[in-house]
């Protein structure tokens, strides 16, 4: 398994450059449908919250938590576990969400791979606030991954990757333990410009029906922007819930446009937003 990159750094500063100069649905979809000199989308009424947030060298805990209070927004906390990431024993993870505990934030875990949980034992697991997973890094039939989120990923075939791409989407969404599904409905920069094609109304349907049979709330990414206006509307109907995310590991967290438009034209109210169980 190779991973030249740190997965959410290497994500954070080229996923959206890449998806824009694709022509994608994504970051810039929601600027370009705006003149520049319009004003943010206001801040929805409902209770606010970013679930993904990254501490790293440039975003402290301490400055996670001031961030949020000064936007008004919920902070949740994000790692990786898994191999080569910080989380990959029970000791890692027992560290992990008592170093957090002390501090007003939501405490979440971001696993990358399918399987994730064999180190955890279930009573630590079941001390976190929620799960967020996404697809972004497809099995391959050798064992090794496919990571379709590095700006050079190359696709020969676009049916025959959205085909085994929904493949994985439907193990996430039925095997794995998670709360919310995150980055729904992206695509890697060479087929970017074919979203609206590619995201058939089968295959985003199905995408929903999976997430509604076992609750799993969708994430609206402020990142890639997705999903579009057309999924988030099906969804609503459907009674999936939401919830917004930055994928941040900087000051950009608990800064939202695209989830708040996106809330502002979907007519997304309170009760069409995924919150944590435990008070």
């Amino acid at each position: 398994m190779t991973r030249p990159y740190s997965r959410r750094n290497f994500l954070q500063t080229t996923a959206a450059a890449g998806a824009a100069l694709a022509g994608a649905p994504c970051l810039s979809h929601a600027l370009a449908a705006a003149p520049a000199t319009s004003s943010a989308p206001a801040k929805p009424s409902f209770p606010v919250a970013d679930y993904h947030v990254h501490l790293s060298p440039t975003l402290t805990i301490e400055q996670a938590v001031a961030l949020g209070k000064e936007r008004g927004v919920q902070i949740g906390i994000l790692e990786h576990p898994g191999p080569k990431e910080k989380i990959q024993t029970e000791a890692d993870l027992r560290h992990y969400i008592d170093g957090l505990r002390k501090y007003p934030v939501r405490i979440g875990i971001q696993p990358i791979y399918a399987g994730w949980t064999k180190p955890f034992s279930k009573p630590l697991l079941d001390e976190l606030d929620y799960v967020l997973m996404d697809a972004l890094t497809l099995p391959r039939p050798d064992g090794t991954w496919w990571a379709i989120w590095q700006i050079d990923t190359m696709i020969d075939d676009e049916e025959e990757f959205m085909t085994g791409y929904m493949k994985y989407i439907e193990q996430v969404l039925t095997t794995e333990p998670i709360d919310v599904f995150g980055w729904p409905t992206f695509l890697p920069v060479p087929i970017a410009r074919q979203y609206s094609r590619l995201w058939t109304p089968q295959r985003t349907g199905r995408i929903i029906e999976l997430a509604k049979a076992r609750k799993i709330a969708i994430e609206i990414n402020e990142v890639s922007h997705v999903p579009d206006e057309t999924f988030i509307r099906a969804a609503k109907r459907a009674g999936v819930k939401f919830t917004f995310g930055t994928d941040s590991r900087n000051d950009h967290a608990a800064h939202f446009y695209y989830c708040y438009q996106m809330a502002q034209r979907c007519g997304l109210a309170e009760d069409d937003m995924w919150a944590p169980k435990r008070k």
